[in-house]
């Protein structure tokens, strides 16, 4: 049976010169890296061109990436900033808050609401939509993407602790919204 490598170690191959283990880096992380680009720009065509971009960005400059920390928690930290340039980029072109563009509703169509299969669902969905940026990204790392900690402060630039207050008052803010009966209200308790 073939030895199933970590993304880590495709990496490394892909900068021997193995072309082919990149492949397996984009299978492992793209559409974990388009949902979470999408929770920050609204747009399934801009958050897949942005997973492009940092795809690209891994590319072009491999000696960025030096094995400190996950291969996934250094794509999602380069995405991010990626994000946000092209929130900002958008700020300028069309004279708008950043906090608005950052607001935006999702449309019924998009990635969110297909996953939205239950009421519950979709009032978790709404409730997620109107946490501050900085509280929905860090809910996302952590239950989505189930970074530690300390891969979540350095995708956020943040340290552990400020990572931490901002999960509590997420958590907080979610079970305000939520209510006492919320089928998520155990998981938050079990969680804290």
């Amino acid at each position: 049976m073939a030895e199933i490598r970590t993304p880590e170690q495709a990496y490394r191959d892909f900068c021997n010169g193995e072309q082919t283990a990149f492949d397996e880096i984009m299978d492992a992380f793209r559409q974990s890296l388009i949902y979470f680009l999408y929770g920050l720009v609204h747009d399934p065509d801009i958050a897949e061109d942005l997973a492009e971009d940092a795809f690209v960005e891994l590319l072009v400059h491999r000696g960025r990436y030096r094995f400190q920390s996950s291969l996934k928690t250094f794509l999602f930290s380069v995405a991010r900033h990626k994000a946000i340039d092209h929130i900002r980029r958008e700020k300028r072109r069309n004279n708008v808050s950043f906090d608005e563009i950052i607001e935006q509703p999702a449309s019924s169509e998009d990635i969110a609401a297909e996953l939205a299969a239950s009421i519950e669902a979709e009032k978790l969905r709404a409730a997620m939509a109107d946490l501050p940026n900085d509280y929905r990204t860090a809910i996302h790392l952590l239950y989505i993407e189930n970074l530690s900690y300390e891969e979540i402060a350095r995708v956020m630039n943040k340290n552990k602790k400020q990572v931490d207050n901002l999960v509590y008052r997420a958590k907080g803010a979610l079970r305000d919204k939520l209510g006492k009966d919320s089928l998520f209200e155990e998981r938050l308790k079990k969680d804290s």
